[in-house]
């Protein structure tokens, strides 16, 4: 399989006590190429905040014109999602419907579930129990 790869790190500021650095906190992305199954995958860790959110929306735009048939979005390992990021998943699956790409989500957690559902997007999605189950979708 042919994977190309972009990873970016943000860590947080100083302890709450200002001591010194915090221990890293990282909200990281990666951005793969499954060429085997024609997928742009991005992974999603940490928290998908107001923050991270500009460089989570850049990331993306840059997969939906990989010229994929279809972008998974790996929310197994976030820890928080925004209403925001959550509902621009929503517009960002019509907009690429209309280009005919499929984007698919694999999410675990609660949390993240329930931020899809109260940003009224859930039932855009279908579920996928794992990232072979959306790749192969």
């Amino acid at each position: 399989m042919s994977v190309s790869s972009a990873l970016h790190e943000y860590a947080d500021g100083v302890q709450r006590n200002g001591s010194g650095p915090a221990p890293r906190a990282t909200r990281s992305w990666a951005q793969r190429v499954d060429r085997q199954h024609e997928c742009a995958v991005v992974r999603v860790e940490g928290e998908l905040d107001a923050v991270a959110y500009p460089q989570f929306f850049s990331t993306m735009e840059g997969a939906l014109r990989s010229d994929c048939r279809a972008v998974v979005v790996d929310l197994r390992a976030a820890r928080f999602l925004s209403i925001r990021a959550a509902a621009m998943l929503g517009s960002m699956k019509h907009r690429a419907a209309c280009d005919g790409i499929d984007v698919r989500l694999v999410a675990e957690r609660r949390e993240i579930e329930r931020a899809l559902e109260v940003a009224g997007v859930r039932p855009l999605f279908s579920r996928y129990s794992s990232m072979r189950a959306a790749l192969d979708a």
